[in-house]
This record gives C-alpha cells, structure tokens and sequence, in this order.
C-alpha cells in the first residue's frame, strides 16, 4: 500500500435514492481513503452503489450523509479537476477525435490551441497516431474509448474516475486498454479511482481493491495488492495473481453472489 498523503476521503457515506416504491439505500456506510498516486479498485456485483459512489466523489450527486473530502476540501459541489471516463465514450459525431479530446477545454473555457499538442501526444500515447483527424463511426470501439480517455487527461487532472470503462470492449482490446491505462497513470502519478466486476482486471491494475457486498452497498474487505509494477499480462500466470483473484471470489462466495457448480449425487 502507498504511504503517501490522503488525497479522497469518504467518511461514513449514505445514499438513500427515493422511489415510487420507498426508499433505497444504495450505499450505507462506506469510510475508506484513497492516497494520493494511488491506483484504487472497486469491484461488486451490479446494483452495489459502485457508479453511485464514483457519481458522488464527482460532485454530480449529493450524499444522503457523510462527507467525501478530495484533497482536503468536501465536494459539495460538481468537480473540475478530475477526469472521469464511463463505460460508453460518448463522442460528439461530428468532431473528429482531436477535437472530441479538445471539446473539454471549450467546455472549460480555455483555449484549446493552447492544448493542440498535448492533444496529439495523448492520442499517440495510446495508439492512435494517424487516426487523430478520423470521426467516431471510422474508429473501432476501443479507439473511441481510447480518445475518451485522451479527453479526461488533456487537462492534466491529478485524479481520475474511471466507471467500467473497458466494459463494452472485446477481450483482446480489453487487455490492451489495461497495459495502456497502467501506463498512462504510472507516468503521470495519478491517482485513480476504478469502477469494474471483473475481479482479474482490478488486481492487475490496482495497489488495494475493495469488495463491495450487495445492495445497500458496503465493504465487505480490502484487498492489498503486492506485485511489482510494471505489470506485464504473463503476470496473471502467476500463483500469486491467481490468490489475489481466488481470495476476492471467495468472498463473492461467502456473499452468495457467485454459486458454483453443484456435484451430482452418487448414484
């Protein structure tokens, strides 16, 4: 685990949603740190709170109770130095991907000439050199991911929310997202807030995960994670990874969220 200062603070964190039927409790309870530098993923099974909690760090949602301070002021308001990336890109059509990664700065109010070359090296850095001038509906899904990203960082924020962004990829661009990812964090020391289910991809991205448990929404543990970095994917052979994963899917198990297999009887 990273020694380093506390950057996001989530002290005793309530979500109460009002529906027709009642109140639901999303989240209840929640207090955990985030050190700043630190790459932190939270896994749990759908309807968690998982989206609600980064919602909430974002300042797009208000918290029923408890307070949440990043960088030692409470969010009681939306935002704006961070980054944040959803499970879907959501690129403009008509923008080609440099400008898509040069739209954050419009809506920010700065100049985007300004950030022109920033932009291009973001979009080199994950692969895409010679697409910078392409529209969405000529780039592949993991490449509008990928410029979803670039737009995130061109501002250069120290955290970045990141919500299931690999979760509508293939497999293979899924594993190459997360070479990249850990890439791009490590050389920009940022600290990294990450929405995911897929237990494997949080052990090799991450210095802790939390296991979230069902709706309301709790942490169940905490996982630390020591494996050197840079992590290559050949690390995921290794005994060590197969624990982390095998420790935090028995306490899925122990949930009831997963079930395995029953045996037959004997006849």
């Amino acid at each position: 685990m990273l020694n380093g200062p506390k950057f996001v603070e989530v002290s005793d964190l309530v979500r109460v949603f009002p529906t027709p039927e009642g109140p639901v409790r999303a989240l209840d309870g929640l207090s955990f740190d985030v050190r700043r530098g630190e790459f932190l993923s939270v896994v749990g099974p759908s309807g968690c709170g998982k989206s609600t909690l980064a919602m909430l760090i974002a300042g797009l949602l208000r918290p029923t109770s408890g307070v949440i301070p990043v960088d030692g002021r409470a969010v009681d308001r939306p935002q704006t130095d961070l980054g944040i990336v959803f499970q879907n890109a959501v690129l403009l059509a008509w923008r080609t991907a440099l400008d898509n990664v040069l739209l954050q700065l419009e809506m920010r109010g700065l100049d985007p000439r300004s950030y022109r070359d920033r932009a291009w090296e973001l979009l080199r850095s994950v692969g895409l050199e010679g697409f910078e001038r392409r529209l969405p509906h000529e780039l592949s899904g993991g490449m509008r991911q990928r410029v979803a990203i670039c737009r995130a960082l061109i501002h250069d924020p120290p955290l970045l929310l990141m919500d299931e962004p690999f979760g509508a990829l293939d497999a293979l661009t899924r594993d190459q997202m997360t070479l990249d990812i850990q890439g791009i964090c490590a050389r920009g020391g940022k600290t990294v807030l990450f929405i995911t289910h897929s237990i494997t991809e949080a052990v090799f991205l991450s210095d802790r995960v939390i296991v979230m448990t069902p709706r309301p929404g709790r942490i169940d543990s905490v996982v630390e994670v020591e494996l050197p970095r840079p992590r290559r994917l050949a690390v995921r052979e290794l005994p060590a990874f197969a624990g982390y994963v095998r420790g935090i899917r028995d306490r899925f198990m122990a949930q009831g969220v997963l079930r395995d297999i029953e045996e037959a009887p004997a006849p």
